[in-house]
Parts: C-alpha cells; sequence; structure tokens
C-alpha cells in the first residue's frame, strides 16, 4: 500500500507539477555538514522541491513558537530576489552583527514574488503581527491605487515588508538569486503583503522593499532577546497603520491561552485588531458568540476597578498599570460571568441615554452583589450557559431598579442651579461606587425594595436551577 501511494505522488509530482516538501524530524542532532548534503541532493532533483530537517533544538523552538500563537508555523520560504527587466542591482545589502549574530537582508523582492510567499502560506506568516489584516482602509485603498496606475513607482512609495526568521541564506535558483527563509513571520507589513496578493495579476511591474532579519534562537539569551527584538521592530515600524495599546498586547501569552479556552466553548476572541470580514474568514467555522478583547477588558475593569477607568478609554486598560489585574488568568470562568453580566446591563441601558452614563457604574454595584452568589465554578458556569441562552427576566427586573437607584443618586448628589452639574461630566469623576452604596443604605425607597424583590428572586431562580 505505502509502495502504491509513493508511486502515486511521484507521478503527481513529475506529470502535475506537485511541489514536494520533505521533512526529517528527530529529537536528537544533526550536523550542518550533513544538513547540507541532503540539502544538495535534494537540489538537483528537476522537481519543485525542499528538505526541512526539524532537530532536538528546532522542536523545542516550535514548542516557544506554539505558547505564542505560531501554530501551526511556516517552516520554509524562499523569495527571489529582483534581477533583470532593466532593473539593476548591484550586489545584495547584508548585515551581520558579531556581537549578537543577528543577520540582516535588505533586497527588492517583485509583486508577484510575494503573491506567491502568501499562497504558500497563508495567514500563518503573520501570526506575530500584533494585527490582523484591516481591510478597506484609506492607506491600502492608496496602496491599490498605486499599483494600478503607477506600479513602478510602489518600490519609491511604500516602506516595504520586514520579516523576522530563525536562519536566513542567499542560495541560486534556476539563475536566480533566492533567500531561504526558516521559521519566517511578516512583522510589518500585513497589509502590504495582502494588498499586493490582491492586485498581484494588474502590478506586474511593482516591486517592493523586503527587510529580512534573521534572529538565533539556540540558547535562553537568545530567545529573550528574539522575543523584545520582535516586540520592539513591531512597534517602531508599524506607523503607518497606528499601533495601539491593546495591539501590543495582542501576542501575550495570555491572550493566546485564552483565546485557546474560549474557543473551547465556542466563542471567537479577537485578541486582534481586524476587520469583521477577516476575522470570520481566519475562523475556519462559525462560533457562536464573538468577543473582543476590549470589551473583555472594559466588563472586567467596570467590576473589579472604579468603573471611571473604563470611562476613561479602551486603551487605557491595556496600559502597564491595569493590564496584569484586569487579565490576571486565563481561564473564561473567571472571565465570562463578568462579561454576560456586562451584556444584561447593557440591554437594560438602551433606550435611555441617562443611563449609558451609569451604566459602568451600575454594573459594579450588580457585580458587588452577584460575586458571591457564584462562588462555585459550576455557578459561574450555569450563569454563563442560562445568560447564552436569554437574559434572566429576574435579573433584568433587578437592574433596572439599581439604574434607577443610579439615577436617585445623581439626582442627589448633581448640584443646584449654576452648579449643577450634567450626567456626562457626573459620572467621569472617580469614588461613585463607593458614594452608591452609601447612598443605597438610606432608609428605604421604593426602587431599593424593588431591587431587593427581584434580586431575591433572581438568587432563587439561580439556586433552582443549580439543584435541577
Amino acid at each position: 500500500m505505502a509502495i502504491g501511494k509513493a508511486d502515486e505522488a511521484r507521478k503527481r509530482i513529475k506529470s502535475r507539477g506537485y511541489r514536494l516538501q520533505l521533512y526529517l524530524v528527530t529529537m536528537g542532532k544533526c550536523s550542518a555538514p550533513l544538513a547540507k548534503e541532503a540539502d544538495s541532493i535534494v537540489r538537483q532533483i528537476s522537481a519543485d522541491a525542499d528538505i526541512d530537517i526539524v532537530d532536538g533544538k528546532r522542536v523545542l523552538h516550535l514548542l516557544s513558537d506554539y505558547l505564542d500563537g505560531v501554530a501551526p508555523p511556516v517552516p520554509l520560504l524562499e523569495i527571489e530576489i529582483e534581477s533583470g527587466q532593466g532593473v539593476t542591482l548591484d550586489g545584495v545589502l547584508q548585515r551581520f552583527d558579531q556581537q549578537t549574530k543577528i543577520e540582516s537582508w535588505v533586497v527588492p523582492v517583485a509583486v508577484d514574488q510575494i503573491a506567491r510567499m502568501y499562497e504558500s502560506a497563508g495567514i500563518r506568516l503573520f501570526a506575530r503581527n500584533v494585527r490582523g489584516f484591516l481591510g478597506d482602509t484609506q492607506i491600502n485603498r492608496n496602496m491599490k491605487e498605486t499599483l494600478d496606475k503607477e506600479p513602478g513607482y510602489f518600490w519609491y512609495y511604500n516602506n516595504g515588508i520586514t520579516i523576522v526568521c530563525d536562519s536566513a541564506e542567499q542560495v541560486s535558483r534556476g539563475g536566480n538569486k533566492v533567500l531561504r527563509l526558516v521559521n519566517p513571520q511578516v512583522i510589518n507589513g500585513q497589509q502590504t503583503t495582502r494588498t499586493l496578493h490582491e492586485c498581484a495579476g494588474k502590478s506586474s511591474k511593482a516591486t517592493v522593499l523586503v527587510r529580512v532579519i534573521s534572529v538565533p534562537r539556540e540558547s535562553d539569551e537568545d530567545a529573550q532577546r528574539f522575543e523584545n527584538l520582535v516586540s520592539r521592530i513591531v512597534a517602531a515600524t508599524n506607523w503607518q497603520n497606528a499601533i495601539r495599546a491593546s495591539d501590543l498586547m495582542a501576542n501575550d501569552r495570555r491572550q493566546i491561552e485564552l483565546e485557546r479556552n474560549l474557543r473551547k466553548l465556542d466563542y471567537q476572541y479577537l485578541r486582534k485588531r481586524q476587520s469583521k470580514g477577516e476575522a470570520k474568514r481566519n475562523a475556519g467555522v462559525k462560533h457562536r458568540f464573538i468577543i473582543t478583547k476590549e470589551e473583555l477588558a472594559q466588563a472586567v475593569a467596570a467590576c473589579d476597578l472604579d468603573p471611571l477607568i473604563v470611562r476613561e478609554g479602551k486603551e487605557n486598560l491595556f496600559a502597564e498599570s491595569y493590564y496584569e489585574t484586569i487579565f490576571p488568568k486565563s481561564d473564561p470562568d473567571y472571565y465570562l460571568p463578568r462579561y454576560w453580566l456586562g451584556k444584561h446591563v447593557s440591554k437594560e441601558a438602551k433606550g435611555f441615554p441617562e443611563r449609558a452614563y451609569a451604566k459602568w457604574l451600575v454594573l459594579h454595584f450588580i457585580w458587588d452583589r452577584l460575586a458571591p452568589v457564584l462562588g462555585k465554578k459550576t455557578l459561574k458556569q450555569l450563569f454563563r450557559t442560562e445568560s447564552e441562552a436569554s437574559l434572566f427576566p429576574t435579573l433584568s427586573r433587578a437592574i433596572s431598579a439599581a439604574f434607577k437607584g443610579a439615577s436617585a443618586y445623581y439626582r442627589a448628589k448633581r448640584g443646584t442651579g449654576a452648579t449643577q452639574v450634567d450626567p456626562s461630566s457626573f459620572f467621569k469623576r472617580s469614588g461613585h461606587h463607593n458614594e452608591l452604596e452609601k447612598f443605597w443604605r438610606r432608609p428605604a425607597t421604593k426602587y431599593r425594595a424593588r431591587f431587593m424583590k427581584a434580586w431575591t428572586a433572581f438568587t432563587k431562580e439561580l439556586d433552582n436551577l443549580a439543584n435541577e
């Protein structure tokens, strides 16, 4: 059976133009001369073929890449350096740093080679990029216009593409100079790469600048240097489409673990900024729910911190001072109860302009009471699954009563006459969550009685569901 399959594979390679990719995987070592000899033998055959040797160190690198969200990786790519067609290339700019062992190249590459690179690797090529494809932005439209009207000038207008890899070497393939990259990742230039791929058929004269940086990862020190260097290059070079604080956290390992854990519950977690169409295409399958990391951050921050912090802006939540508090773990049972309570509160605020200003304050108020009720993991999961199905009507009434209490609090504290403060300015002050608690403990009021009645019914409903 195996011989038959090998014969069939050989026929397809010889007669149908299939590409042959060979792998040798070992947990041991493979000497450089032996690897070079194997590569030389493979190159001598007439078909389009490569061999990739994965030794013990590469296996550990692959594990590290998996934890960083680079899975599956791109083991090998070749990009042809532009030559001919009236273009003179006087050597290749190559730089080697003796101290760090980092080697880099700066070369011109024809658009069809970039399109071929993307065809071969797909979106895996951008796993270390902090964003997805942004779609129909003004910058991407400008690139398309240049490719359509002035393809020969694209080289001068575009900032180019930056690729990091574990190793690279210049080889000859069919008389052309080729850069052979091991474990490559595009960390700047995803918008350019994707746009060139879209326009490849009508912009054959276009050329783009490609910078390749080969960073060794042999030791722990090398690996740390690699991570730091990638982060700094991303922050320094992605300026055409501005980098946000939330973008820089997109590849944090906790975000990657959270994405994988939420996927098991049929949630698509968008840790990278991208167009909605791109997110759906990348998912491969349709998920029941889609959550962005910004939405999750807002819900957690409103529940656990001063609600004012959420009103100061989403990007602020990804600052170093708040990030570890908002994203302390990768357990969905920590995040989803807060997220769904936020959805319930938002639904009760809809249609009431004044409630929109108090939304984060009311979410904090309700969570302070819900958190002790959801003490057990089973109750957290029950609250999530019931929330996914429909809104608890008893919880809805409790939230509505809490909003009425927040409105009464505002009216009592807003001031009078010329000193009266509008709702937008009022709820931008800090400490309201503590002051509302004091206000709530005043002598009995209608909204507080309604809240307690609805809350008691809700907790009883939850208890009954848990005991079914």
